[in-house]
């Protein structure tokens, strides 16, 4: 399966028109996201990830968001401010949006939320041989000095997310720990009745039931 981008100009299009807010989804990335992104593409959904915060000048905004909710720095988003970087999709997921699901849950209280699963182990193994690796990269803070206007502010954004998440501890039993504070936290925080947990190898029938969607013909996704 590839998952297919949209560009940055599609995304300005997007970004320009008006929909209600549906679904949040609100694992960690690695947990079976690219398949379920995939599959709500095909549900008719429209998807805002973490590279469409990029296209569209995003990530100082959220980064804004993190110092004010965990650092106490200016002033804490609510509904206002998810409207403005919302605009035009009606589905949201990865980080770090997923660290605000009180927020989200009461600012959208119609949207659906889905809480995507993964045994933390074999999560924990997927993100040291992908983003973990890429963040140990001894590089990163002469790249950002030199590219600050790209490169330092995704560095910035990226150090500061999972500073929140596990204190950039990216070993096993720390971000073990910080796994399962965040799916409890989520637990907590969304009213049972709009909240479905859910592994992606379970397919279909489940994540569509909960959307009220039907079934598709085609194979599930899978990453």
């Amino acid at each position: 399966m590839s998952l297919e981008w949209r560009t940055p100009e599609e995304d300005k299009e997007i970004s320009k028109q008006d929909r209600p807010m549906k679904v949040f989804i609100m694992g960690m990335p690695r947990s079976g996201t690219m398949s379920l992104v995939t599959a709500l593409k095909k549900l008719g959904y429209i998807p805002y990830d973490f590279i469409d915060r990029i296209f569209l000048g995003h990530m100082p905004l959220w980064t804004d968001a993190l110092r004010a909710k965990f650092r106490g720095q200016g002033k804490p988003w609510g509904r206002e401010e998810f409207d403005r970087v919302f605009k035009g999709f009606d589905c949201v997921l990865d980080v770090p949006c997923t660290f605000f699901p009180s927020e989200l849950s009461a600012a959208y209280p119609s949207a659906l939320v889905i809480l995507n699963t993964r045994p933390p182990a074999a999560w924990h193994a997927s993100m040291s041989s992908t983003l973990f690796r890429v963040f140990r990269w001894p590089t990163w803070p002469l790249l950002a000095r030199l590219d600050p206007s790209f490169t330092g502010v995704w560095y910035e954004h990226v150090m500061l997310t999972f500073d929140i998440f596990c204190g950039n501890d990216y070993s096993l039993p720390a971000c073990t720990a910080a796994y399962n504070a965040h799916y409890d936290h989520v637990r907590r925080a969304v009213p049972k009745e709009r909240l479905l947990e859910y592994d992606v190898k379970e397919g279909w029938e489940p994540l569509c039931r909960f959307l009220g969607k039907e079934v598709p013909a085609e194979e599930f996704p899978r990453g």
